[in-house]
């Protein structure tokens, strides 16, 4: 499955540009503190990256028709990466937000076109394996920089830092010949192709709306431990700990359950990583009422929750995937990016708004009772679409090849 046309050099793009994102988007706002900033503008950091992430994804459609897929490619590495050396000459609030604005927009067309490929380029029958091990790679960045951003700002000085967010502009090499192995998986002969055109946004929407569910509300919890973990673990090595458990537990988990996703159905996957965040955020909602948590309670919930956080991630883009059809794929990839940016901001806010109103174990309980409502939904609905059959991932792979999907060309 790695050795397919396009997944080596897909796998050695997203390192790169997830490297660049996870090492500053803690940094970035300590970055504009330093200049003069308050907690309101450093929380304006992130929520413009996150804003012009979600513009850029609705834009990524309209970019790969007119620029092709290398080069589309390769203006998210730019943009992603190229801003951050600028960022480093200057902490003002207004510079640090501008060049975040740029980050974001690269950000956005890799997201999109990252999740599309994977989907276009994997092998017959190993969809699932694919979106497994591109979801490790995707991991593998948060797992090492996130917990060592303490440890990175206690021994280099803030600028360095933020010029190595510059990583992404290595992967340039690798986009050309990604995008010539997409565009080469989407062309077939006129006399192949198959009058099925892209259902309408709303059409697929519909599909999907159970995965997206799933996903916004895990990737809320996931967000919020990742926003909050050193408030609420107290101890800066405990508060380390339990980062590197919750990153190393969900990248494990999103690359098997993406291998499983191709041999059993994606209900009972779903039920059981459901159940497993619920049990999480149990344990950390009783470990978090005590000023110092109790570490077993607290690094088990969370690595609970962050194998059910990166394992559902692997499992409701196979699914989204099957339910909209090959021919959807890109509405489909936007919908799924949108929903998974949109988890991690809102789960932050409304953690932070429970932990000012109440306190964190009030936000982590009501979370728990969300994914467990949302798991009672998925075992009495099942994987079916109330419109569309649920194709398996072997049939959608193999229609990946014989289709042109309107939506790329």
């Amino acid at each position: 499955m790695i050795t397919a046309p396009g997944m080596a050099h897909l796998l050695l793009l997203v390192l790169f540009c997830f490297s660049g994102f996870a090492l500053l988007l803690p940094v970035s706002p300590q970055w504009a503190v330093h200049g003069g900033a308050n907690e309101f503008g450093a929380g304006l950091v992130t929520a413009v990256l996150m804003a012009t992430t979600v513009l850029a994804q609705l834009l990524v459609k309209a970019a790969l028709r007119r620029l092709g897929w290398p080069r589309t490619l390769a203006l998210g590495a730019l943009l992603l990466g190229l801003p951050a050396p600028l960022q480093a000459l200057n902490d003002s609030l207004w510079a640090v937000l501008a060049t975040t604005a740029l980050r974001g927009l690269g950000f956005g067309i890799v997201t999109v076109c990252g999740s599309t490929a994977v989907a276009i380029i994997a092998p017959r029958g190993r969809q699932g394996a694919a979106i497994g091990v591109y979801g490790l790679a995707i991991a593998l960045p948060q797992m090492v920089l996130t917990p060592a951003t303490s440890a990175l700002t206690a021994a280099l000085a803030l600028p360095t830092i933020i010029a190595c967010g510059a990583l992404p502009v290595l992967a340039l090499p690798f986009t050309r010949a990604l995008g010539r192995a997409v565009e080469t998986r989407t062309e077939v002969p006129a006399s192949e192709q198959t009058s099925v055109g892209a259902a309408p946004a709303s059409t697929v929407l519909r599909r999907i709306l159970l995965p997206l569910i799933t996903l916004l509300l895990v990737t809320s919890a996931g967000g919020a431990v990742l926003t909050f973990t050193p408030q609420f673990a107290g101890r800066p090595a405990l508060a380390a700990s339990a980062l590197f458990l919750f990153t190393a537990g969900a990248a494990a988990a999103r690359w098997g359950c993406g291998v499983l996703a191709d041999r059993f159905s994606s209900r009972p996957l779903t039920c059981t990583l459901l159940a497993a965040a619920c049990a999480g955020l149990i344990l950390i909602t009783v470990a978090v009422r005590s000023g110092q948590p109790p570490i077993a309670g607290l690094l088990g919930g969370l690595v609970l929750l962050g194998a059910a956080y990166g394992g559902l991630q692997s499992i409701t883009l196979v699914q989204a995937l099957n339910q909209a059809g090959t021919e959807n794929r890109h509405t489909t990839s936007v919908a799924w990016n949108i929903g998974y940016d949109s988890g991690t901001g809102l789960g932050s806010l409304l953690l932070g708004l429970a932990a000012q109103i109440a306190t964190f174990s009030t936000g982590f309980g009501a979370m728990s009772g969300a994914l467990a409502l949302i798991a009672v939904v998925v075992m009495s609905t099942g994987n079916r679409s109330p419109n569309e059959p649920v194709e398996d991932s072997a049939d959608a792979a193999h229609r990946t090849t014989r289709r042109l999907p309107s939506d790329c060309q």
